[in-house]
């Protein structure tokens, strides 16, 4: 969810796609620092895990998810899709998350991110600067930017984690449907 404030008895629910692209970077950027035998790590890992499965269920047909991952009519955004791609690839290539049943959905994700790169290497489809909305009303409306710099880093990170899983992962078309080859 995006947003609490201490001092309201209810909070915002949204389900905004950057905010929990931010939250499932950090379990995978922290995953690669933890100790192997740091007692919390099953934890971080079942989080992951966790979260990994949740996107999976809201991931829209052509790649993309959605500004408000729960609401299918709220527009594509490009720089969540992105991370999300680049942190699911890097699990996979960690070891972290099946690379059969999450392989299709971090391709498939790149592939969508991959359209929005122009012929000017500009970044299309990022949301600019959120703040905490208290209507669905404001992730509908936000504007998308070509100059929005947090979808750039996002959109390298996941073409360079996307080439590492196809190097670790070859995939192919098997009976209609993106598989691993090994």
């Amino acid at each position: 969810m995006h947003g609490w404030v201490q001092e309201m008895s209810v909070h915002p629910e949204f389900h905004w796609a950057r905010a929990n692209g931010w939250a499932l970077l950090t379990k995978v950027e922290l995953l690669d620092v933890l100790p192997a035998d740091h007692p919390g790590r099953p934890a971080v890992l079942e989080l992951l895990r966790a979260h990994a499965r949740g996107l999976a269920a809201q991931q829209a047909g052509s790649g993309f998810w959605h500004q408000l991952l729960d609401r299918p009519d709220s527009y594509l955004e490009t720089s969540a899709t992105a991370i999300y791609a680049y942190a699911i690839a890097h699990a996979i290539n960690q070891g972290w998350l099946d690379a059969k049943a999450y392989g299709p959905m971090a391709l498939l994700a790149w592939n969508a991110v991959s359209t929005k790169v122009n012929a000017q290497g500009q970044v299309e489809g990022t949301c600019v600067g959120t703040g905490m909305g208290f209507d669905p009303a404001f992730y509908y409306y936000r504007p998308v930017n070509l100059y929005a710099a947090h979808g750039y880093g996002p959109v390298l990170l996941a073409g360079a984690e996307t080439i590492q899983l196809l190097k670790q992962h070859p995939y192919g078309i098997n009976d209609s449907s993106v598989q691993t080859l090994k």
